[in-house]
């Protein structure tokens, strides 16, 4: 039984906001997860690894002090810091701020801002997110009076070409590029390493019910932070199709035309035409209608169907060329269209019109 997974399945997705909470528990040793600040500092370490001349006050040995309680160090983490980015009129919320502060002079040495992102899908690549956080923490500093150096770790689930590009646009020396999973600076190894020091008696033991956590964890992030429901369907899918029925769908929209008009019955006929080519299996009538749906950009139902962001482009497909739903046209953000995009943002309904969409990629 993994409880990560299983509190997932209610919609097929976890927020990043749960995953980010509970990453800033264990990097917190203050906490009762048993791993004191090995986390915490293997993190550390990893900006080390860029530039040993990095956080130089907390440094014993060229590498990263003992930061664990009574160590003269106090770690204060503040999870979802909103921080004003003036020059924009705008707010961006920090998934995860940590600070370091020396206990003799109360001074918060450094500051690190962690930006979280569990999925692909959730990174845009001309996003200014990294930039607007910097500069809001930099302004929220200068408004206590007090000057952190400050830091920047992006960590996104692998070093994938649109997560590096992201990455790259911010123009910093100070920053870190971490990952989940599937590359060696990543906090899948990072966690397995702390396990390997417990059983060479080289740290304390974890205690039983944090080792079950922390191990329910990293299955998780090594499913890509999938539940069991989603999992499952995907499986299903794959078994049944060859792969996942969204990706078919893609692949039978490349045959249609950017120009043309379709009737939706002629969609749903050839699009099952086209599984039957592909896997030779039928499409059943229920998953047709659920994957049509979610493809439709201004189809107010695809919010059940885990659309959880305006620009997924695996999953923005057609979109209706009227009210009367019975017609559509193929999508692409970039023609300048005048059409809304519904998606589903943490339980709640939400829609973004594409041209206001396409501006804000742009800037």
């Amino acid at each position: 039984m993994n409880i990560f997974r299983i509190l997932s399945s209610n919609d097929g997705s976890i927020n990043e906001p749960n995953v980010s909470s509970f990453l800033a528990y264990l990097l917190d040793p203050n906490e009762d997860h048993g791993i004191s600040s090995f986390l915490l500092q293997a993190f550390l370490n990893s900006i080390l690894a860029i530039d040993n001349d990095f956080l130089k006050k907390i440094q014993f040995g060229g590498k990263i002090t003992d930061l664990s309680k009574y160590s003269g160090y106090s770690i204060n983490i503040k999870p979802e810091l909103t921080v004003n980015i003036e020059s924009k009129k705008k707010r961006r919320d920090i998934d995860i701020v940590l600070e370091i502060i020396e206990d003799k002079t109360k001074e918060i040495l450094y500051s690190i801002c962690l930006e979280n992102k569990i999925t692909d899908l959730s990174i845009s690549k001309n996003d200014s997110q990294l930039e607007d956080e910097l500069i809001g923490l930099e302004a929220y500093y200068n408004e206590m009076g007090v000057q952190p150096e400050i830091y920047v770790i992006y960590l996104t689930p692998s070093p994938s070409y649109i997560a590096l590009q992201s990455f790259e646009r911010l123009q910093y020396k100070r920053k870190c590029h971490l990952f989940w999973n599937k590359h060696d600076n990543s906090v899948f190894n990072l966690l397995l390493e702390i396990f390997n020091e417990e059983n060479k008696g080289l740290i304390d033991p974890i205690n039983n019910q944090s080792s079950y956590l922390i191990k329910s964890f990293l299955s998780f992030i090594n499913t890509d932070f999938k539940s069991y429901v989603q999992e499952k369907k995907e499986k299903f899918e794959k078994k049944n199709y060859g792969k996942p029925v969204i990706d078919i769908l893609n692949d039978f929209a490349d045959t249609l035309s950017f120009n043309d008009i379709y009737d939706l019955s002629e969609i749903k006929i050839g699009f099952s035409a086209f599984v039957k080519n592909f896997s030779g299996a039928d499409l059943k009538g229920n998953t047709r209608l659920a994957h049509i749906y979610t493809a439709i950009v201004n189809e107010k139902n695809r919010i059940h169907y885990n659309v959880n962001k305006p620009d997924d482009n695996r999953k923005n497909i057609f979109y209706y060329t009227d009210k009367s739903r019975k017609f559509v046209k193929r999508f692409k953000l970039e023609n300048y269209l005048d059409v809304e995009i519904y998606f589903n943002d943490e339980g709640e309904i939400k829609h973004i019109n594409s041209e206001e969409l396409r501006i804000k990629n742009l800037e």
